[in-house]
């Protein structure tokens, strides 16, 4: 069985694998005319927001998430 702090290390390693705060403000326009992406890019931004997410929970110093930019 894991220790805590094992827990807490992978942890923070998933969170550096997967946050990148430009994918934070991926919006459907930036799939716009390439359906195929557009299921794609929704995941790894909501991925990314939920590592996000997890980090500051954890404690971790993290670049802010870029917003979205819907115009």
């Amino acid at each position: 069985m894991k220790t805590e702090n094992e827990i807490i290390e992978e942890l923070k390693e998933w969170v550096n694998r997967n946050y990148s705060s430009s994918k934070c403000g991926w919006t459907a326009q930036r799939s716009f005319g390439n359906c195929d992406d557009c299921f794609d890019d929704g995941s790894e931004s909501g991925s990314s927001y939920a590592a996000y997410e997890v980090g500051k929970i954890l404690g971790m110093e993290l670049k802010e998430p870029v917003e979205p930019n819907y115009e």
